[in-house]
């Protein structure tokens, strides 16, 4: 059992009908913030992120078909996503009172994995751009788009991060 699950343990106990139960700490959004709104922020940030992937793919260029310094930062940034994703999906059925081990596994977690996928999204974007250098091609459509999809996505992580980094909260 990993170190941070064992510690975890100790939250929980018996409750006063002898079931077990988490008995620690639980946290929520600071007062003037609603957690309708960032989670729908946060949700739409990273649905124009997977979107933008997607997209990258269906350009279809031809450095995505067998160039390794491009093929697989854009995977490394694909399975970053999918981390954001299972992110979000803990942290939008996760509640208004929140457990403070699922806020750090969640929004805690999410600045982090966002990271992962800018810097595999520059990478990727840098790997087409030297692409196109090493072949000596003019960029075509299919290059332009890729290069645009990977752009959005950063930036939509870059947002998601941010907005997770803005957030506060209190004791619950």
């Amino acid at each position: 059992m990993r170190k941070k699950a064992r510690e975890r343990l100790k939250d929980f106990g018996p409750d006063d009908n002898g079931k077990m139960a988490y008995l620690g700490d639980h946290v929520r959004l600071t007062g003037d913030q609603d957690r309708r709104r960032l989670v729908a922020t946060l949700w739409v940030t990273c649905g124009v992120a997977v979107a933008a992937v997607l997209g990258a793919s269906f350009a279809n260029p031809v450095s995505l078909v067998g160039c390794p310094y491009v093929v697989m930062p854009y995977i490394g940034q694909f399975v970053a996503l999918v981390a954001v994703l299972w992110g979000m999906g803990r942290l939008t059925v996760s509640g208004e009172r929140m457990r403070v081990y699922v806020r750090d596994e969640t929004v805690g977690a999410l600045p982090r994995r966002a990271v992962v996928g800018i810097a595999f999204g520059l990478i990727a974007a840098v790997g087409e751009i030297v692409y196109l250098f090493v072949v000596g091609s003019a960029p075509g459509a299919a290059d332009i788009g890729f290069l645009a999809c990977e752009v959005v996505s950063v930036v939509a992580l870059v947002a998601l991060r941010q907005t997770c980094l803005a957030t506060e909260w209190e004791s619950a």
